[in-house]
Parts: structure tokens; sequence; C-alpha cells
């Protein structure tokens, strides 16, 4: 059968032979569907997603190459949807993709603590205290992004939500009052701050937040046992890694590398 889906190609290298890198080297995209930093930045800048596969491909002495791989939520979540699609997929928890019991899927350990902070206007200030405190607002959303927790609610109509394409877009939304609050990543306020100037004057931050989770590399079956096994192994000792936790001081995100 014809691969007619370019990423289907890119990723069909995995299995291929070394025609499709260096002699020696497996070429190893490593995928990330957030479009903003840390996790990505425009032209090929560095981020947090660049820095994680060097990391990978220097600690595996010349075996694989990672390339970092930017794919739209939508996309991925169509790719998952074929049994035969094979991928590495950073930044991930298992809830993201209804993977709770992590059957489905290969998992590494935690990357990296993460947070989410309730944010809404100084205007109409909202103190998270449960999804309760949500009852009534209009929730900034990104397009094909799934917030487990209120889903119920969104169901019920209790709580309207409102796509956006991107997460800095619902900033603005609500720095327009055209929603009532978001939902941000703690990892990614220093890039916020820097785009959206007001957000300090403009936008009040729950002192409560909405959850905490883990951030993971997924693993997706048929991938090469042992590629598996590096990356896992690889994973499991990050956070005794010098190289990681200088990684993790430049991108803001030092505090949010002990795991528990």
């Amino acid at each position: 059968m014809t691969i007619r889906n370019p990423l289907f190609a890119v990723l069909a290298c995995l299995l291929a032979a070394p025609a499709c890198a260096d002699p020696g080297e497996i070429v190893v995209p490593l995928v990330n569907y957030y479009d903003y930093a840390p996790f990505s930045m425009p032209e090929e800048r560095a981020d947090l997603t660049r820095e994680l596969a060097n990391l990978l491909t220097a600690g595996s002495a010349g075996r694989y190459r990672f390339v970092p791989t930017l794919l739209p939520k939508g996309r991925l979540d169509q790719m998952l949807q074929h049994d035969r699609w094979q991928g590495v997929v950073a930044w991930l928890n298992p809830l993201f993709v209804n993977d709770e019991a992590k059957s489905r899927y290969a998992w590494t350990s935690a990357l990296m603590q993460e947070t989410d902070l309730v944010v809404s206007h100084v205007d109409a200030p909202v103190d998270f205290t449960g999804v309760q405190s949500l009852r009534g607002k209009v929730l900034g959303t990104v397009l094909n992004q799934r917030y487990a927790d209120v889903e119920g609610m969104i169901a019920s109509k209790q709580l309207r939500r409102s796509d956006a394409p991107s997460q800095e877009n619902s900033v603005r939304k609500l720095l327009l009052k055209r929603v009532d609050v978001v939902f941000i990543s703690r990892s990614t306020l220093n890039g916020l701050h820097q785009r959206v100037p007001e957000f300090d004057n403009k936008l009040h931050v729950s002192a409560q937040p909405r959850n905490s989770f883990t951030r993971h590399i997924m693993l997706t079956p048929g991938l090469p046992p042992e590629l598996i096994r590096y990356v896992q192994t690889t994973a499991a000792k990050l956070d005794s890694n010098p190289s990681w936790r200088d990684i993790a001081a430049r991108y803001h995100i030092a505090g949010q590398i002990e795991k528990n």
C-alpha cells in the first residue's frame, strides 16, 4: 500500500534501511504539538523540544538522531487512529490520550512536573476553588485540546467552550474580555510575559491552580524495542543529568523537574 501522508513517510525511516540517515544512525522524529514557548519556537530557534532532542541524540553515541517535529494536535489525533503509525511524542500525559492505565502506549518516567493555572481578567477575577467555581463562565480553549475535568460541565452547558487556534490567542481573547477564563501551563508563563506585555497588569492568576500533572514521552507500539528501552532509560536519568538541569534553568522550569 502506498503511504500518502508525508508524516508516515518521515516516520517510516525508523524501520527502514539506513538510507534515511547517516550510516549507522537512525533518524527519530521527536513529535511535539505545542506551537508556543518553551516547547516550540519559530525559525528553528532553540526551544525545549530541540534541546531534549539534542540531549537524546548525544546520549545515544551515534545510534539515533532525534529530530524535533511540530505536528498540530488535530493531526496527531488522526495519526493515532492508524494502528500502523509509529511515533515518539514529547510532553504528554497519559490522560491527554485516554491512556490513564498506560496500556495503549509505552511511557517514560516524568520529564517534569507541570501546573495548570487559572487566569481571568482583573476586572472580573475568578478565584478558582474547583471546577464548580467556573459555572456560567466562558472558557477560552485551544482547538482540539482535551479538558477532561470540565468536559461534563461543557456537555451540560454549565460552562461554555470558546476555541482559539493557540494558547496565546486565548489569552488575547481574555484581554479583550471575549472569554472569562483560560487555563495556562506554568511552564509557558515566561514566554507569554514576553509576548503579551499587558499580562501582569490586566490578568489575574488564581492562587489555587486548576491541577498539577507530569509530562512524559509517549512511544507507540511497534517501535523497535531497543529504541523504546533507550528513551525510557535515558528519561529515567534526566533529573540527575547536569545538562538537563542546565536546560531546565534556562527555560525557567528548574523548579518543575523535581518529581514525586
